[in-house]
Protein backbone atom coordinates (compact mmCIF):
# COMPACT_ATOMS: atom_id res chain seq x y z
CA UNK A 1 0.00 0.00 0.00
CA UNK A 2 1.24 3.36 -0.59
CA UNK A 3 0.53 4.77 2.43
CA UNK A 4 1.59 3.40 6.03
CA UNK A 5 -1.11 2.64 8.51
CA UNK A 6 -1.05 1.71 12.23
CA UNK A 7 -0.48 -1.73 11.95
CA UNK A 8 2.55 -1.17 9.69
CA UNK A 9 3.98 1.66 11.94
CA UNK A 10 3.74 -1.32 15.01
CA UNK A 11 5.37 -3.55 12.78
CA UNK A 12 8.02 -1.23 12.00
CA UNK A 13 8.84 -0.38 15.63
CA UNK A 14 7.81 -3.64 16.90
CA UNK A 15 10.97 -5.53 14.48
CA UNK A 16 13.50 -2.89 15.30
CA UNK A 17 12.57 -0.91 11.61
CA UNK A 18 12.85 -4.24 9.95
CA UNK A 19 9.65 -4.72 8.34
CA UNK A 20 7.64 -1.86 6.76
CA UNK A 21 10.47 0.39 5.90
CA UNK A 22 9.94 4.03 4.55
CA UNK A 23 11.11 4.42 1.34
CA UNK A 24 14.44 6.14 2.18
CA UNK A 25 15.60 3.30 4.13
CA UNK A 26 15.02 0.59 1.83
CA UNK A 27 17.97 -1.38 0.33
CA UNK A 28 18.50 0.12 -3.07
CA UNK A 29 17.37 3.49 -2.81
CA UNK A 30 19.38 6.00 -3.94
CA UNK A 31 19.27 9.57 -1.38
CA UNK A 32 19.45 12.28 -3.81
CA UNK A 33 22.54 14.45 -3.60
CA UNK A 34 20.88 17.50 -2.17
CA UNK A 35 20.60 15.61 1.60
CA UNK A 36 24.76 14.34 1.25
CA UNK A 37 26.28 17.26 -0.02
CA UNK A 38 29.08 18.59 2.76
CA UNK A 39 27.65 21.57 4.56
CA UNK A 40 27.98 23.65 7.57
CA UNK A 41 26.54 22.56 10.85
CA UNK A 42 24.52 24.76 10.97
CA UNK A 43 22.63 25.20 7.68
CA UNK A 44 19.27 23.31 8.01
CA UNK A 45 18.45 21.07 4.72
CA UNK A 46 14.51 21.12 3.97
CA UNK A 47 12.52 18.07 3.29
CA UNK A 48 11.10 17.73 0.25
CA UNK A 49 9.05 15.25 -2.01
CA UNK A 50 11.24 13.08 -4.16
CA UNK A 51 9.84 15.18 -7.16
CA UNK A 52 6.42 15.86 -8.53
CA UNK A 53 6.02 11.93 -8.77
CA UNK A 54 6.68 11.28 -5.15
CA UNK A 55 5.18 8.23 -4.29
CA UNK A 56 4.71 8.67 -0.81
CA UNK A 57 2.93 12.12 -1.31
CA UNK A 58 -0.84 11.51 -0.65
CA UNK A 59 -1.77 13.91 -3.66
CA UNK A 60 -0.02 11.23 -6.15
CA UNK A 61 -1.69 8.08 -4.60
CA UNK A 62 -3.65 5.87 -7.22
CA UNK A 63 -7.09 7.10 -7.79
CA UNK A 64 -8.36 3.57 -6.56
CA UNK A 65 -6.22 4.04 -2.84
CA UNK A 66 -7.89 7.00 -2.70
CA UNK A 67 -11.47 5.99 -3.52
CA UNK A 68 -10.71 3.22 -0.80
CA UNK A 69 -9.21 5.86 1.95
CA UNK A 70 -12.09 8.26 1.49
CA UNK A 71 -15.02 4.96 1.65
CA UNK A 72 -13.44 4.46 4.98
CA UNK A 73 -13.20 7.60 6.31
CA UNK A 74 -16.92 7.99 4.81
CA UNK A 75 -17.82 4.95 7.20
CA UNK A 76 -16.28 6.21 10.12
CA UNK A 77 -17.90 9.11 10.11
CA UNK A 78 -21.70 7.54 9.57
CA UNK A 79 -21.01 5.38 12.54
CA UNK A 80 -19.75 8.70 14.78
CA UNK A 81 -22.73 10.35 14.10
CA UNK A 82 -25.25 7.79 13.80
CA UNK A 83 -24.23 6.67 17.60
CA UNK A 84 -26.08 10.45 18.85
CA UNK A 85 -29.29 8.82 17.04
CA UNK A 86 -29.20 5.59 17.52
CA UNK A 87 -30.77 5.82 21.16
CA UNK A 88 -33.56 7.84 20.20
CA UNK A 89 -35.98 4.86 19.76
CA UNK A 90 -34.67 3.76 23.39
CA UNK A 91 -35.84 6.74 24.88
CA UNK A 92 -38.96 5.70 26.34
CA UNK A 93 -38.07 2.42 27.46
CA UNK A 94 -34.43 4.02 29.41
CA UNK A 95 -36.58 6.78 31.14
CA UNK A 96 -38.79 3.46 32.40
CA UNK A 97 -36.06 1.45 33.27
CA UNK A 98 -34.16 4.61 35.05
CA UNK A 99 -37.10 5.95 36.85
CA UNK A 100 -36.85 9.17 35.07
CA UNK A 101 -38.75 11.32 32.75
CA UNK A 102 -38.40 11.05 29.12
CA UNK A 103 -36.61 14.53 29.07
CA UNK A 104 -34.15 13.28 31.24
CA UNK A 105 -33.49 10.42 29.29
CA UNK A 106 -33.34 12.27 26.10
CA UNK A 107 -30.18 14.01 26.95
CA UNK A 108 -28.22 11.05 26.42
CA UNK A 109 -28.45 12.70 22.45
CA UNK A 110 -28.04 16.22 23.21
CA UNK A 111 -24.57 15.71 25.65
CA UNK A 112 -22.92 13.32 23.03
CA UNK A 113 -24.07 16.34 20.37
CA UNK A 114 -22.38 18.57 23.07
CA UNK A 115 -19.75 16.21 22.84
CA UNK A 116 -18.92 15.98 20.03
CA UNK A 117 -19.87 19.96 19.34
CA UNK A 118 -16.61 20.67 22.27
CA UNK A 119 -14.22 18.00 21.13
CA UNK A 120 -12.51 19.42 18.42
CA UNK A 121 -11.51 22.70 19.79
CA UNK A 122 -9.29 20.34 22.26
CA UNK A 123 -8.60 16.94 19.68
CA UNK A 124 -8.45 18.36 16.42
CA UNK A 125 -5.56 20.61 16.90
CA UNK A 126 -3.27 17.59 17.88
CA UNK A 127 -3.57 16.62 14.24
CA UNK A 128 -2.13 19.39 12.64
CA UNK A 129 0.74 18.79 14.58
CA UNK A 130 3.72 16.93 12.11
CA UNK A 131 4.88 14.96 15.10
CA UNK A 132 1.40 13.63 15.85
CA UNK A 133 -0.22 13.68 12.02
CA UNK A 134 -4.11 12.35 11.44
CA UNK A 135 -4.06 8.52 11.26
CA UNK A 136 -2.81 8.46 15.28
CA UNK A 137 -5.54 10.45 16.66
CA UNK A 138 -8.25 8.74 14.86
CA UNK A 139 -7.06 5.11 16.25
CA UNK A 140 -6.92 6.18 19.87
CA UNK A 141 -10.28 8.28 19.91
CA UNK A 142 -11.94 5.68 17.82
CA UNK A 143 -10.59 2.68 19.62
CA UNK A 144 -11.61 4.66 23.16
CA UNK A 145 -14.89 5.66 21.77
CA UNK A 146 -15.60 1.54 21.01
CA UNK A 147 -14.70 0.92 24.73
CA UNK A 148 -17.44 3.41 25.97
CA UNK A 149 -19.91 1.68 24.42
CA UNK A 150 -19.35 -1.42 27.04
CA UNK A 151 -20.35 0.44 30.15
CA UNK A 152 -22.93 2.55 28.59
CA UNK A 153 -24.52 -0.57 27.51
CA UNK A 154 -24.07 -2.11 31.11
CA UNK A 155 -24.43 1.19 33.39
CA UNK A 156 -27.40 0.89 35.69
CA UNK A 157 -28.26 4.49 36.76
CA UNK A 158 -28.89 7.80 34.52
CA UNK A 159 -25.78 9.81 35.83
CA UNK A 160 -23.22 7.21 34.59
CA UNK A 161 -25.30 7.03 31.46
CA UNK A 162 -25.12 10.50 30.19
CA UNK A 163 -21.51 11.23 31.35
CA UNK A 164 -20.63 7.85 28.98
CA UNK A 165 -22.70 9.55 26.47
CA UNK A 166 -21.11 13.17 26.32
CA UNK A 167 -17.60 11.11 26.29
CA UNK A 168 -18.50 9.14 23.52
CA UNK A 169 -19.24 12.06 21.52
CA UNK A 170 -15.93 13.59 22.78
CA UNK A 171 -14.05 11.68 21.42
CA UNK A 172 -15.80 10.55 18.39
CA UNK A 173 -15.02 14.23 17.34
CA UNK A 174 -11.75 14.45 15.54
CA UNK A 175 -12.91 12.41 12.58
CA UNK A 176 -16.15 14.23 12.11
CA UNK A 177 -13.74 17.82 12.72
CA UNK A 178 -10.66 17.13 10.46
CA UNK A 179 -12.28 14.32 8.04
CA UNK A 180 -12.50 16.96 5.61
CA UNK A 181 -9.00 17.97 6.33
CA UNK A 182 -8.02 14.64 5.10
CA UNK A 183 -9.80 14.91 2.15
CA UNK A 184 -7.91 17.69 1.62
CA UNK A 185 -4.67 15.22 1.96
CA UNK A 186 -5.10 13.03 -0.49
CA UNK A 187 -7.42 15.10 -3.34
CA UNK A 188 -6.52 17.85 -5.71
CA UNK A 189 -8.75 21.16 -5.46
CA UNK A 190 -9.30 20.19 -9.17
CA UNK A 191 -8.90 16.75 -9.01
CA UNK A 192 -11.70 15.24 -6.98
CA UNK A 193 -11.38 17.30 -3.51
CA UNK A 194 -14.50 18.59 -4.19
CA UNK A 195 -16.33 14.87 -4.78
CA UNK A 196 -14.55 13.90 -1.80
CA UNK A 197 -16.11 16.50 0.52
CA UNK A 198 -19.33 15.63 -1.67
CA UNK A 199 -19.23 12.14 0.07
CA UNK A 200 -17.79 12.97 2.93
CA UNK A 201 -20.60 15.39 3.60
CA UNK A 202 -23.22 13.08 2.51
CA UNK A 203 -22.19 10.33 5.39
CA UNK A 204 -22.09 13.36 7.89
CA UNK A 205 -25.74 14.62 6.92
CA UNK A 206 -27.06 11.37 6.49
CA UNK A 207 -25.22 9.52 9.71
CA UNK A 208 -27.41 10.59 11.38
CA UNK A 209 -30.65 9.14 10.07
CA UNK A 210 -29.45 5.77 10.18
CA UNK A 211 -29.09 5.53 13.96
CA UNK A 212 -33.02 4.86 14.67
CA UNK A 213 -32.92 2.59 11.54
CA UNK A 214 -29.89 0.41 13.06
CA UNK A 215 -31.28 0.09 16.73
CA UNK A 216 -35.22 -0.10 16.12
CA UNK A 217 -35.86 -3.36 15.90
CA UNK A 218 -33.33 -4.76 18.54
CA UNK A 219 -34.73 -2.40 20.85
CA UNK A 220 -38.31 -3.14 19.92
CA UNK A 221 -37.51 -6.97 20.81
CA UNK A 222 -34.62 -6.55 23.17
CA UNK A 223 -35.00 -3.19 25.11
CA UNK A 224 -32.91 -0.18 25.25
CA UNK A 225 -29.64 -1.55 25.82
CA UNK A 226 -30.15 -3.02 22.70
CA UNK A 227 -29.60 0.43 20.83
CA UNK A 228 -26.14 0.61 21.70
CA UNK A 229 -25.08 -2.91 21.01
CA UNK A 230 -25.44 -2.63 17.24
CA UNK A 231 -23.32 0.62 17.22
CA UNK A 232 -20.46 -1.60 19.20
CA UNK A 233 -20.32 -3.81 16.46
CA UNK A 234 -19.83 -1.99 13.99
CA UNK A 235 -17.88 0.39 14.98
CA UNK A 236 -15.70 -1.90 16.28
CA UNK A 237 -15.31 -3.32 12.91
CA UNK A 238 -14.57 -0.24 11.60
CA UNK A 239 -12.24 0.54 13.75
CA UNK A 240 -10.43 -2.59 12.92
CA UNK A 241 -10.41 -1.90 9.21
CA UNK A 242 -9.32 1.68 9.97
CA UNK A 243 -6.38 0.06 12.18
CA UNK A 244 -5.19 -2.52 9.12
CA UNK A 245 -5.86 -0.09 6.13
CA UNK A 246 -6.22 3.20 6.68
CA UNK A 247 -3.00 5.42 6.01
CA UNK A 248 -1.39 8.72 7.42
CA UNK A 249 -2.31 11.34 5.24
CA UNK A 250 -0.99 14.33 6.61
CA UNK A 251 1.84 15.57 4.44
CA UNK A 252 3.74 17.13 6.84
CA UNK A 253 4.18 14.06 9.17
CA UNK A 254 4.73 12.30 6.07
CA UNK A 255 7.67 14.41 5.65
CA UNK A 256 8.29 15.13 9.25
CA UNK A 257 8.94 10.95 9.77
CA UNK A 258 10.98 10.97 6.50
CA UNK A 259 13.07 13.22 8.15
CA UNK A 260 13.74 11.19 11.14
CA UNK A 261 14.71 8.61 8.67
CA UNK A 262 17.24 10.53 6.60
CA UNK A 263 19.25 12.08 9.61
CA UNK A 264 19.60 8.24 10.89
CA UNK A 265 20.43 7.20 7.14
CA UNK A 266 23.13 10.08 6.83
CA UNK A 267 23.96 10.65 10.20
CA UNK A 268 23.07 14.44 9.55
CA UNK A 269 21.37 16.27 12.24
CA UNK A 270 20.69 19.27 10.17
CA UNK A 271 18.19 17.81 7.94
CA UNK A 272 14.57 19.07 8.78
CA UNK A 273 11.01 19.15 7.84
CA UNK A 274 8.70 22.52 7.71
CA UNK A 275 6.70 20.41 9.97
CA UNK A 276 9.46 20.29 12.71
CA UNK A 277 10.46 23.70 12.39
CA UNK A 278 6.83 24.92 12.92
CA UNK A 279 6.31 22.20 15.60
CA UNK A 280 9.52 23.72 17.68
CA UNK A 281 8.03 27.39 17.87
CA UNK A 282 4.57 25.62 18.76
CA UNK A 283 3.31 26.58 22.64
CA UNK A 284 0.85 25.51 25.05
CA UNK A 285 -0.28 29.43 24.83
CA UNK A 286 0.08 29.64 21.15
CA UNK A 287 -2.11 26.57 20.28
CA UNK A 288 -4.75 27.69 22.91
CA UNK A 289 -4.33 31.31 21.26
CA UNK A 290 -5.16 29.12 18.09
CA UNK A 291 -8.14 27.01 18.72
CA UNK A 292 -9.97 28.69 21.57
CA UNK A 293 -9.38 32.27 21.31
CA UNK A 294 -9.27 33.20 17.69
CA UNK A 295 -12.50 30.99 16.48
CA UNK A 296 -14.16 33.17 19.11
CA UNK A 297 -12.85 36.51 17.67
CA UNK A 298 -13.29 35.60 13.87
CA UNK A 299 -16.73 34.67 15.47
CA UNK A 300 -17.70 37.78 17.44
CA UNK A 301 -15.80 40.20 14.55
CA UNK A 302 -17.08 38.79 11.36
CA UNK A 303 -20.78 39.01 10.80
CA UNK A 304 -20.28 36.62 7.89
CA UNK A 305 -18.94 33.45 10.30
CA UNK A 306 -21.49 35.02 13.20
CA UNK A 307 -24.52 34.59 10.73
CA UNK A 308 -23.61 31.20 9.39
CA UNK A 309 -22.67 29.83 12.46
CA UNK A 310 -26.05 30.57 13.52
CA UNK A 311 -27.83 29.37 10.66
CA UNK A 312 -26.16 26.51 10.89
CA UNK A 313 -26.34 25.56 14.72
CA UNK A 314 -30.74 26.44 14.06
CA UNK A 315 -30.49 23.72 11.06
CA UNK A 316 -28.96 21.11 13.21
CA UNK A 317 -31.39 21.84 15.91
CA UNK A 318 -34.24 21.41 13.79
CA UNK A 319 -32.46 18.07 12.69
CA UNK A 320 -32.19 16.93 16.01
CA UNK A 321 -35.92 17.90 17.00
CA UNK A 322 -36.98 14.80 13.86
CA UNK A 323 -36.07 12.08 16.44
CA UNK A 324 -38.63 13.55 18.84
CA UNK A 325 -41.16 14.38 15.69
CA UNK A 326 -40.88 11.00 14.40
CA UNK A 327 -42.12 8.84 17.43
CA UNK A 328 -44.78 11.13 17.73
CA UNK A 329 -46.16 11.24 14.23
CA UNK A 330 -45.65 7.64 13.05
CA UNK A 331 -46.08 5.92 16.56
CA UNK A 332 -48.75 8.25 17.94
CA UNK A 333 -50.59 9.19 14.63
CA UNK A 334 -50.05 5.74 11.83
CA UNK A 335 -49.25 3.52 15.05
CA UNK A 336 -46.02 2.01 13.77
CA UNK A 337 -43.88 -0.07 16.07
CA UNK A 338 -40.62 1.03 17.10
CA UNK A 339 -38.87 -0.95 14.03
CA UNK A 340 -40.39 -0.13 11.59
CA UNK A 341 -40.57 4.30 13.11
CA UNK A 342 -36.72 3.68 12.90
CA UNK A 343 -36.75 2.43 9.63
CA UNK A 344 -38.72 4.87 8.21
CA UNK A 345 -35.86 7.23 8.62
CA UNK A 346 -34.17 5.86 5.62
CA UNK A 347 -36.40 8.48 3.65
CA UNK A 348 -34.32 11.32 4.47
CA UNK A 349 -30.75 9.09 3.78
CA UNK A 350 -32.37 8.48 0.22
CA UNK A 351 -33.69 12.14 0.12
CA UNK A 352 -30.10 13.11 0.63
CA UNK A 353 -28.53 10.45 -1.45
CA UNK A 354 -30.40 11.31 -4.42
CA UNK A 355 -29.14 15.52 -3.83
CA UNK A 356 -25.51 14.04 -3.38
CA UNK A 357 -25.70 12.54 -7.03
CA UNK A 358 -27.51 16.19 -7.86
CA UNK A 359 -24.65 18.10 -6.37
CA UNK A 360 -21.95 16.09 -7.75
CA UNK A 361 -23.37 16.31 -11.12
CA UNK A 362 -23.53 20.40 -10.14
CA UNK A 363 -19.74 20.42 -9.81
CA UNK A 364 -18.64 18.41 -12.65
CA UNK A 365 -20.82 20.60 -15.16
CA UNK A 366 -20.49 23.80 -13.32
CA UNK A 367 -18.24 24.36 -10.72
CA UNK A 368 -15.04 23.38 -11.83
CA UNK A 369 -15.76 24.40 -15.30
CA UNK A 370 -15.69 28.02 -13.96
CA UNK A 371 -12.55 26.96 -11.24
CA UNK A 372 -10.12 25.92 -14.42
CA UNK A 373 -11.36 29.17 -16.55
CA UNK A 374 -9.46 31.70 -13.59
CA UNK A 375 -13.38 32.91 -13.22
CA UNK A 376 -14.15 31.76 -9.34
CA UNK A 377 -15.25 33.84 -6.43
CA UNK A 378 -15.62 31.70 -3.46
CA UNK A 379 -19.60 33.24 -3.15
CA UNK A 380 -20.05 30.81 -6.17
CA UNK A 381 -20.22 28.02 -3.14
CA UNK A 382 -23.47 30.00 -2.16
CA UNK A 383 -25.45 28.76 -5.03
CA UNK A 384 -26.64 25.68 -4.09
CA UNK A 385 -27.90 27.20 -0.83
CA UNK A 386 -30.51 29.16 -2.62
CA UNK A 387 -32.19 26.01 -3.72
CA UNK A 388 -31.41 24.50 -0.37
CA UNK A 389 -32.90 27.60 1.37
CA UNK A 390 -36.04 27.63 -0.26
CA UNK A 391 -36.57 23.97 0.44
CA UNK A 392 -36.10 24.06 4.00
CA UNK A 393 -39.16 26.07 5.28
CA UNK A 394 -41.21 24.08 2.51
CA UNK A 395 -40.27 20.71 4.27
CA UNK A 396 -41.32 21.76 7.25
CA UNK A 397 -44.34 23.23 6.36
CA UNK A 398 -44.91 20.10 4.36
CA UNK A 399 -44.45 17.53 7.37
CA UNK A 400 -46.15 20.23 10.01
CA UNK A 401 -49.26 20.06 7.98
CA UNK A 402 -49.18 16.10 6.87
CA UNK A 403 -48.68 15.01 10.24
CA UNK A 404 -51.95 13.48 11.11
CA UNK A 405 -53.62 9.81 10.72
CA UNK A 406 -56.08 10.84 8.07
CA UNK A 407 -53.28 11.64 5.76
CA UNK A 408 -51.18 8.54 4.56
CA UNK A 409 -47.60 8.18 6.44
CA UNK A 410 -45.93 8.05 3.11
CA UNK A 411 -46.60 12.24 2.45
CA UNK A 412 -44.74 13.35 5.27
CA UNK A 413 -41.58 10.98 5.39
CA UNK A 414 -41.28 12.83 1.50
CA UNK A 415 -40.85 16.21 3.30
CA UNK A 416 -38.67 14.68 5.68
CA UNK A 417 -36.63 13.66 2.42
CA UNK A 418 -36.70 17.03 1.04
CA UNK A 419 -35.37 18.33 4.37
CA UNK A 420 -32.66 16.59 4.66
CA UNK A 421 -31.79 17.31 0.69
CA UNK A 422 -31.83 21.30 2.16
CA UNK A 423 -29.52 20.52 4.86
CA UNK A 424 -26.98 18.69 2.97
CA UNK A 425 -27.16 21.72 0.28
CA UNK A 426 -27.26 24.17 2.64
CA UNK A 427 -24.00 22.71 4.78
CA UNK A 428 -21.83 22.22 1.63
CA UNK A 429 -22.86 25.77 0.63
CA UNK A 430 -22.49 27.67 3.59
CA UNK A 431 -19.06 24.98 4.88
CA UNK A 432 -17.48 25.25 1.47
CA UNK A 433 -17.70 29.76 1.40
CA UNK A 434 -16.87 29.58 4.91
CA UNK A 435 -13.42 27.86 4.03
CA UNK A 436 -12.54 29.75 0.97
CA UNK A 437 -12.97 32.75 2.98
CA UNK A 438 -11.32 31.87 6.46
CA UNK A 439 -8.50 29.50 4.98
CA UNK A 440 -6.14 30.04 8.46
CA UNK A 441 -9.62 28.34 9.98
CA UNK A 442 -9.10 25.07 7.95
CA UNK A 443 -9.27 22.89 11.15
CA UNK A 444 -12.35 24.30 12.10
CA UNK A 445 -14.39 24.82 8.96
CA UNK A 446 -15.37 21.00 8.25
CA UNK A 447 -16.98 20.96 11.81
CA UNK A 448 -20.60 20.16 11.91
Amino acid sequence: MPGRTAIQDLLYFCSGRHFFRPLVERSGFIIPEHYLKKRDEDEEILVHWFGENDPENPLNWSFWYKTLVTFQLCILTSFVYLGSSTVTTAIPMLAKDMHVSDTVAALGVSLFVWGYGIGPMILSPLTEISFVGRLWPYIFSIGIFVILQVPTVLVNNIGGYLVLRFLAGFLGSPVLATGGATMGDIWRVDGGFVIGIAFWGFSANGGPALGPLLSGFAVQHMGWRWSIWPLFWGIALVWTVTFLFFPETSADTILTRRAHSLRRVTKRKNIISAGEKRDSRLTAASLAYDTLYRPVYLTVTEPVLLFSDLYIAYLYGILYCFFEAFPLTFQGRHHLSVGKTGAAYISGWIGAAITLGLYILYNEKVVLKRFRSGNWRPEYRMEVCFAGGVLFPISMFWFGWTSFESIHWIVPLLAFAMFQSAVYLLFQGFLGYIGENFPLCMLLRFNF
